[in-house]
């Protein structure tokens, strides 16, 4: 009885551990890695749905989807449509084409409809990933590897300058997501 009071209470132990690891990593990460989250995040719950779905585990499936459709979520209300950028319909659209095949993949218990949000998803990562190597340069270093800090401040373009259609459009408050 003591020995499984004992697992129980490491088990707990690990798992608020976990969340505090991840509730500082959340805290601590710059804006275009909380999407780079958001996106693992919805991937490996619809994997885990597809998972759940063939073991007929519907509570786990309900679980991982819903997981899923919220990171999907966060991901269509981050978009900053002031920046008057037609790509940032267009990926609210695809967003919520997935969210449509998550829902009818649950519902209808249809791995095609998972598997299809699945593979957008993929898509947008994989580009979404391209992105921001892009505009942060390849993947850091550790900090022993990082070259040591100049005195004079780096200059910092703006990321949104090329979609803005005049310059009053410059005023526009939106996110950081500069490097």
């Amino acid at each position: 009885m003591q020995q499984r009071m004992n697992r129980m209470m490491d088990t707990e132990t690990r798992q608020r551990l976990q969340r505090e690891y991840i509730e500082n990593r959340i805290r601590s990460a710059h804006p275009m890695e909380l999407v780079n989250m958001l996106y693992d995040v919805a991937i490996d719950n619809l994997k885990a749905a597809i998972g759940y779905l063939k073991t007929h585990d519907r509570l786990a499936r309900s679980r991982a989807v819903t997981k899923a459709e919220e990171a999907v979520e966060e991901l269509l209300l981050a978009l900053d449509h002031s920046v008057n950028a037609p790509f940032t319909h267009t990926l609210a659209g695809l967003y919520r084409y997935c969210l449509k095949r998550m829902i009818a993949g649950h519902a209808q218990e249809s791995e095609a409809a998972f598997e299809e949000a699945l593979s957008v998803l993929s898509t947008l990562v994989v580009a979404w990933r391209e992105v921001k190597e892009q505009m942060c340069g390849t993947a850091q270093a550790a900090p022993e590897e990082q070259e040591p800090r100049q005195d004079s401040p780096v200059p910092v373009k703006d990321p949104y300058a090329r979609y803005r259609q005049s310059s009053v459009a410059a005023e526009t408050q939106s996110r950081d997501w500069s490097c």
